[in-house]
């Protein structure tokens, strides 16, 4: 299955939580380590020091030894500086991501009825503009298999009740496209807060996923949501087409079938 090249700078900043998060878990274990071996040499110091300091004469042996000890105990104590530095400034990246994460704001809803009362226009609410969604990209192909891309929300318009939704990824000439959709057309996507909160989509059931490394959502079937993996608490989907691979998808990106026609 032939997937579009889109870089998404919103994908990228999710999974880079992942990987700081990781990193950090890392360091604070060789961290451990580095500390355990501190004590260790601090133990030697002190009974060395009171070895020479009950020799009447000097021990050359045991002097060696002790200077041996402290140079080892200076570079682990630069070391550990390092690493408790490296960890800080991780740690302050991955709140920098999650307080923008959480700044989106972005209203969950049941993404059943939005279909159904959007759909017939009949709504109150209508999709502040900036809000993320995912959106069916038009085709003048009647062969082509439909394709939904990541956009934004750029305005409603009552009189046509359509929205103007504008791609998140720019085209070959740096441009990002903006398209005119009917309700039905246009999904939202909750934030990482409301997905985690939000019902699981059990096994077996389709879904529309963001495809890993791109801006696109495609049709995919649930192998098993998040509460049933261990360590990444992500859904893992089979998409079309595409191998029987079974590839990771944050459940922010997991969005439950629409019912377009």
């Amino acid at each position: 299955m032939e997937r579009k090249s889109r870089s998404s700078r919103i994908h990228d900043d999710l999974n880079d939580e992942s990987n700081l998060w990781k990193q950090i878990c890392s360091s604070l274990f060789k961290l451990e380590g580095i500390q355990r071996e501190e004590e260790g040499i601090i133990n030697t110091i002190n009974k060395v020091q009171l070895s020479l300091d009950s020799e009447k004469v000097s021990n050359n042996i045991l002097q060696q030894k002790l200077k041996d000890n402290y140079r080892r105990g200076i570079e682990l104590s630069t070391h550990e500086t390092r690493i408790i530095q490296d960890v800080i400034e991780k740690l302050s990246v991955l709140i920098a991501l999650r307080d923008s994460e959480q700044d989106q704001k972005r209203k969950r809803r049941k993404l059943e009825n939005d279909s159904k009362t959007l759909g017939n226009g009949n709504s109150s609410y209508v999709f502040t503009k900036g809000t993320t969604v995912a959106a069916r990209q038009p085709s003048k192909e009647k062969d082509k298999s439909e394709e939904w891309i990541l956009a934004v929300v750029i305005q409603y318009h009552a009189d046509k009740n359509k929205y103007e939704v504008e791609d998140v990824d720019q085209d070959d000439y740096g441009e990002k496209q903006r398209y005119m959709l009917p309700p039905r057309y246009v999904i939202p996507v909750l934030s990482s807060e409301e997905a985690r909160l939000s019902p699981e989509i059990p096994a077996q059931q389709d879904v529309l996923a963001l495809y890993p490394g791109t801006t696109c959502f495609y049709k995919a079937t649930v192998v098993a949501p998040p509460s049933k993996s261990k360590e990444i608490k992500n859904y893992r989907v089979r998409f079309e087409d595409d191998n029987n691979e079974v590839k990771y998808v944050m459940p922010e990106h997991v969005l439950e079938m629409p019912k377009t026609k």
